[in-house]
């Protein structure tokens, strides 16, 4: 494991001078340089945010992940980092100016609404207090050119109200027109986050959400349910001899794979790089297991091919871990088991299903 963990936590309080900010940022920045050239992973933009962060501690995931690949023995090159920076850095500052302005104008359009309505309540209180003041000047005694005037006043006042609230209704389906448009925009932007870019299977965001959803469902209800971790096996291989666009379409391959064999509140998603995952909520082991025989009884009659010169990519398996909830589990103890039973299967010959039951 590496020695550059997150630095000891700073009070909010604690003022910190402009200097004194750029020291830790340049100590950071020095240990950033020092793990990409301990690991020979040229300082590109990618990579180089990768180790700052994983310096830094922040976000916690990128510096779990590293140490998890670390504590597995496994190779940390460009490649792995280009996965870390997909699955925990990759939300673009593009996408939130989206949903920053998208929300900054449907707020407008919210305030808008509001001052609409209000203008209508003030225009009502003004036709009612005209009502009641012709109300007031007329009485049984009241002449004829007297009831004729306030008739006319009357006639008058219920023209400009209709007139104000027809124009008040006009402005009225426009803004609700526009702030549907813009929450219909807000919520593609959101769900787009929460969307793995390249399998549009759920991110790992997304997976963890849900996760914690499931957990407390099942704790409550007493209800089965499954997790399952599973590896493409020699992936590495694929885009060594390859090269990483082979192994892309791969991954989607895969990924269409889970897509057609998931129902119902049922999960795929990808956990990162090659590594995927399945929430099976209301399914016992053996439905699991079940499921996984499946998916891999479609791998082996795959028979994947380059597009140019049809060259045959290889046999295409997956090694599969499988945890049980058991009451009182939490998510990272549900992660755990099913990382464990996954590292069983990957060390007794891949291409197989391991579980904790």
């Amino acid at each position: 494991m590496l020695d550059f963990m997150r630095p000891a936590p700073v009070k909010p309080d604690t003022p910190k001078s402009e200097n004194a900010e750029f020291k830790a940022a340049e100590a950071l920045a020095a240990k950033a340089m020092l793990l990409a050239n301990t690991y020979q992973t040229p300082p590109v933009p990618k990579t180089y945010e990768v180790w700052y962060s994983y310096a830094s501690g922040i976000p916690e995931a990128v510096a779990r992940k590293i140490n998890k690949i670390l504590e597995k023995g496994g190779s940390l090159g460009t490649y792995e980092l280009d996965q870390v920076h997909l699955e925990h850095l990759s939300a673009t500052e593009q996408e939130r100016r989206h949903q920053d302005a998208v929300s900054y104008h449907l707020d407008r359009e919210m305030d808008e609404i509001a001052k609409l309505v209000q203008a209508h309540l003030s225009s009502s209180d003004s036709y009612s207090g005209s009502l009641t003041k012709m109300a007031g000047n007329l009485s049984a005694n009241s002449s004829p050119s007297q009831v004729r005037s306030a008739i006319e006043l009357l006639l008058r006042e219920n023209a400009r109200m209709r007139s104000e609230t027809s124009a008040l209704n006009e402005c009225l389906t426009k803004s609700r027109a526009q702030v549907r448009r813009l929450r219909s925009s807000l919520e593609k932007s959101r769900e787009k986050e929460l969307r793995d870019p390249m399998t549009n299977l759920a991110n790992r965001r997304f997976f963890e959400t849900r996760l914690a959803q499931e957990v407390v469902e099942a704790e409550k209800s007493k209800a089965p349910m499954c997790l399952v971790l599973l590896d493409i096996d020699h992936f590495k291989v694929i885009n060594d001899t390859h090269g990483h666009l082979v192994g892309d379409d791969v991954l989607r391959y895969f990924a269409t794979i889970l897509m057609a064999n998931v129902k119902g509140r049922d999960l795929a998603a990808r956990y990162g790089g090659e590594e995927f995952a399945l929430i099976l909520p209301a399914r016992q082991a053996d439905s699991a297991r079940t499921l996984c025989k499946h998916i891999m009884h479609q791998l082996d009659k795959s028979r994947l091919v380059l597009s140019q010169g049809k060259k045959p990519i290889g046999k295409l398996t997956a090694s599969f871990g499988v945890a049980t909830f058991r009451a009182g589990d939490d998510p990272e103890q549900l992660l755990t088991r099913a990382d464990e039973k996954l590292y069983e299967a990957k060390k007794s010959g891949r291409n197989r299903i391991v579980c904790d039951s």
